[in-house]
């Protein structure tokens, strides 16, 4: 049997994600597998920010309600196996290997495992594996757009969420948000439950959604804001107050806070959970790698990886908010990003910018590229050269950001351990 250095190695990289065909392609192969899908219940996550923040306080508090949970989510910043985790363990490479092999067992006689890519790869051996391990719900995250994207191969999930819509991945799934809300509204399925929308979304993506609900026949609720203080959060909820401390740094969290209360205020009616403590006790100790993370003081250091422009203005406003002398900003793209108006705003914020190159095979965008947009930047060869150079301008009262993209603070977070 093949390892799993040598399957992740070999796997087909082409981007396909939003090609129209390849959901129905997929669940030939899942019905070959015998819906493994259909084992637990599931929520499904779209949207353009916010999904790994929310998908990480759902999966926490239903762990913390006592349930086994598996989640899904990308992109991973360390290791490519934190994609698939049940109850806070990476899925080992023995199982992934085990699962790749059962799956290519059971493919059509008219497929090759090189016709099936990275990502829809990714998701075929989570769906089986949490079958296998039991899962008692999982919590899906789409990796791009949500109607043509791997994951929704699944049958109507228990629950659907979106979270905040903007303009991200336009080449795919369109240049206005209504377009990438018909994507993102792709997740809604008769025999779902309840659609859970992310508050203050734009009029367009607010129409579309509750369009697509209505046809499919499935209730929607859209979520209020929670109230966010001195490292608090106010929950109301059926005229209760709960206050618990909440370390997520963010102003978009009170959003994606919001949103979570909603589902699981949702679950709480069903007596699918018994309690709010669970919740509670997750916000008080949730942490989320790579968002709005921060990972140092004296000066504060922040790595967060904003990826679009809806990102980089919620970005801006929370640095707003944060004790600062000057801003000292490290920047790396992806090339496939709307990149000129994410400049726009962290220039308007930063005092200094040192410019680099995001760790990524095939999209980064070289940090030579960026210079003629931002002349004054000072150029570093990699993500952790930029976040040594910001340390050595830095006083102890500014602050450092590292943005742009998570594969711009994948190299740091890898190596957090050794300093």
């Amino acid at each position: 049997m093949r390892t799993y250095e040598q399957i992740n190695a070999g796997f087909n990289r082409q981007m396909l994600g939003g090609q129209r065909d390849r959901v129905k392609f997929l669940r030939r192969i899942l019905t070959r597998l015998g819906n493994p899908d259909q084992r637990f219940k599931i929520i499904h996550i779209a949207g353009t920010n916010g999904k790994g923040s929310t998908g990480t306080m759902l999966e926490q508090g239903l762990q913390n309600a006592g349930y086994r949970v598996g989640y899904f989510s990308s992109p991973a910043l360390v290791d490519d196996r934190e994609q698939i985790k049940v109850n806070d363990h990476l899925i080992s490479k023995k199982d992934f290997a085990m699962t790749y092999q059962k799956i290519t067992e059971h493919l059509p006689a008219d497929l090759l495992p090189d016709d099936i890519t990275i990502f829809e790869w990714w998701t075929l051996i989570m769906l089986q594996y949490f079958a296998d391990q039991k899962v008692d719900w999982a919590v899906i995250e789409c990796g791009l757009g949500g109607q043509d994207d791997a994951t929704n191969i699944i049958s109507a999930p228990f629950i659907s969420v979106i979270t905040h819509i903007a303009l991200d991945h336009t080449r795919i799934l369109g240049p206005t948000i209504a377009k990438i809300a018909q994507a993102k509204a792709g997740i809604i399925k008769t025999g779902t439950k309840q659609v859970f929308l992310a508050p203050h979304q734009e009029k367009d993506a607010l129409t579309i959604i509750r369009e697509k609900a209505q046809q499919q026949k499935v209730g929607l609720t859209q979520a209020d804001a929670q109230s966010i203080v001195d490292g608090k959060a106010i929950l109301k909820v059926n005229h209760k107050i709960y206050k618990v401390p909440f370390n997520l740094l963010g102003t978009f969290q009170s959003e994606n806070l919001g949103t979570v209360v909603s589902v699981f205020n949702f679950l709480y009616q069903r007596r699918l959970v018994t309690s709010w403590q669970p919740l509670l006790s997750t916000l008080a100790t949730v942490k989320i790698a790579g968002r709005m993370q921060k990972i140092a003081d004296h000066p504060p250091i922040i790595l967060d990886g904003a990826h679009n422009p809806d990102a980089a203005k919620q970005l801006t406003k929370t640095i707003s908010k944060l004790p600062h002398n000057k801003v000292i900003m490290v920047l790396g793209f992806l090339a496939d990003k709307n990149i000129s108006q994410m400049v726009k705003i962290y220039q308007q914020m930063a005092d200094e910018i040192i410019i680099t190159t995001p760790d990524h095979p095939t999209r980064a965008l070289d940090a030579s590229a960026l210079k003629s947009v931002l002349p004054q930047a000072i150029i570093a060869n990699n993500p952790r050269q930029g976040l040594v150079v910001a340390k050595k301008i830095a006083e102890p009262n500014d602050l450092i950001i590292v943005t742009g993209s998570f594969y711009t603070i994948k190299d740091i977070e890898a190596n957090l351990d050794e300093k």
